[in-house]
């Protein structure tokens, strides 16, 4: 305890500072090594500044500066060692001298007090593409198309089959082509990897397709309407996709009216014309005019490589179809879920709280009305219009302006019982989800659709049909009794007797 004794405030300063004076002297640091300095030129294609990254060897940053109007650079206060230099211009990236990695980069040595000064850079050019794209059928060049690493911002047209993309940044790269005239299908070729100041030479081979143009006006006035979805639809095509009439979609008609519908395969189409807003009424394209019912509308032999263009399409005014939908036993209307619809996907519309549907954006002209409930796990079956079963065989109806056309219904929860039983190809039952499509065989309708766990499906009337399905992954999703609906196996239901369909999934490898 004697050995502490007790001091002023003023001796206490006194010993920090005496503190503070003998560590700013000791050996150690008055003999640290002084900065050096870094200093270089950059030249670019292009005017503008480019960024410079210092490192230290180890991997470390050490600093960044910016280029000035002479291309010069500098680091002015740079701890003695070895360091790397990487330059960036315009989204490229290079290292010193000229390399294009980390590992490749020239070391730089900065000597105490000393100023290094680095080889002059010069950035090297932007990687490019060649796509060289031909005819998968006769080899000859394809000029019209376009290509890039995006479906957006693409540069178009070839010279001899060659279209360069430039500007690339060094790397792997997606590319991607499309024809721009429609008469070949798109292609994509992955892995194409770009050197900088180097082109690399990618050859993609594209199968022929066709393409069908045409102008939609006014039929009154004759002046051009825009933003109107023209569909292009073999005779046999199921249902119109969700995404179908989608905004920004090639198929949609330009300020002028005008639209090309391309990249079809070969084979006979017919044009349905869809307008987006309460004016016109939606049609198929018959050969005078509007028509209902596609099977009168003009028919277009598409062929590959050919471009076809179709006389102009006259919109109508709008027309509409109402009526009441009823439970077939009961008679009493069916409040909300009864539904009407036209064209397979275009849209159902479905009955208010007195049972009454209108359809409101159709042409006047005949129409067959498909009916349905709107829950497919119920088992009322579907019919259409004069109580037909398929789209063919429907009494049409015919869409009014003043006042609406009159189609009622009855729908009734009778019909045979589809029962399907799933094996995995090794001979187990198959247990999980199963998602279920039936389609008319003859017209390709959707009927019904179901999913479940080997649910029963009921609620189909007598006829024949053709079943697609889609297993949980890795099961692949396909047709019974064969690769798509031309080749599936047909199965006719009739008399209301249950139906027992076998389905064996082939092997997932």
């Amino acid at each position: 305890m004697g050995r502490f004794r007790k001091t002023s405030a003023g001796g206490v300063v006194a010993a920090a500072v005496a503190l503070v004076m003998t560590i700013s002297a000791s050996p150690a640091h008055a003999d640290d090594p002084a900065p050096g300095a870094v200093t270089g030129r950059v030249v670019t294609e292009a005017p503008g500044a480019v960024t410079v990254n210092l490192f230290t060897t180890g991997g470390a940053s050490a600093g960044q500066v910016r280029t000035g109007t002479d291309g010069s650079y500098t680091f002015p206060a740079v701890p003695p060692g070895t360091y790397k230099i990487q330059y960036g211009f315009l989204g490229r990236f290079q290292w010193s001298h000229q390399k294009l990695g980390f590992s490749a980069a020239d070391v730089v040595a900065v000597t105490s007090g000393q100023s290094t000064t680095v080889v002059e850079e010069t950035m090297l050019l932007p990687g490019v593409v060649e796509v060289v794209a031909t005819d998968a059928v006769s080899g000859a060049p394809v000029d019209a198309i376009c290509a890039g690493t995006s479906e957006f911002g693409q540069q178009c047209g070839a010279t001899g089959g060659v279209l360069r993309l430039t500007n690339l940044a060094a790397g792997p790269h997606t590319i991607q082509v499309r024809s721009s005239d429609g008469l070949h299908a798109r292609a994509q070729v992955a892995g194409v990897y770009v050197v900088l100041g180097q082109a690399t030479r990618v050859e993609v081979s594209l199968a022929p397709t066709t393409a069908i143009s045409t102008t939609v006006v006014d039929r009154a006035s004759g002046q051009p309407v825009s933003d109107v979805c023209v569909l292009a639809l073999p005779m046999v095509f199921h249902e119109v996709d969700d995404e179908a009439c989608q905004w920004g979609g090639d198929n949609r008609t330009d300020e002028h009216g005008r639209v090309t519908i391309g990249e079809l395969p070969a084979a006979e189409y017919t044009l349905l014309a869809v307008p987006e807003f309460g004016e016109h009424g939606v049609q198929w394209v018959g050969r005078r005019g509007g028509v209902g019912r596609q099977h009168n509308a003009l028919k277009i032999q598409g062929q590959a490589g050919v471009a076809n263009t179709v006389p102009a399409v006259k919109l109508d005014p709008m027309a509409s179809i109402t009526g009441v939908i009823r439970d077939a036993a009961t008679g009493e209307p069916i409040l909300g879920n009864g539904c009407a619809s036209v064209v397979p996907g275009l849209g159902r519309y479905c009955t208010d709280f007195d049972g009454v549907y209108t359809i409101p954006n159709l042409g006047p002209y005949d129409w067959p009305v498909q009916f349905s409930y709107y829950y497919p796990h119920e088992p009322y079956a579907s019919i259409w219009s004069g109580g037909a079963t398929d789209r063919r065989q429907a009494t049409p109806v015919r869409a009014g302006t003043d006042v609406p056309g009159q189609a009622d219904a009855a729908l009734a929860k009778t019909g045979t019982r589809l029962e399907i039983r799933a094996t995995t190809a090794d001979g187990q039952p198959y247990n999980r989800w199963l998602a279920v499509r039936v389609y008319n065989a003859r017209t390709g309708d959707l009927i019904k659709e179901f999913s479940g766990q080997n649910t029963p499906i009921d609620g189909i009337a007598d006829q024949p049909v053709r079943i697609w399905y889609v297993p949980e992954s890795p099961w692949a999703a396909g047709w019974y009794g064969g690769t798509d609906f031309a080749s599936a196996k047909s199965v006719r239901l009739e008399g209301g007797a249950t139906k027992q369909i076998k389905l064996v999934l082939p092997d997932p490898a």
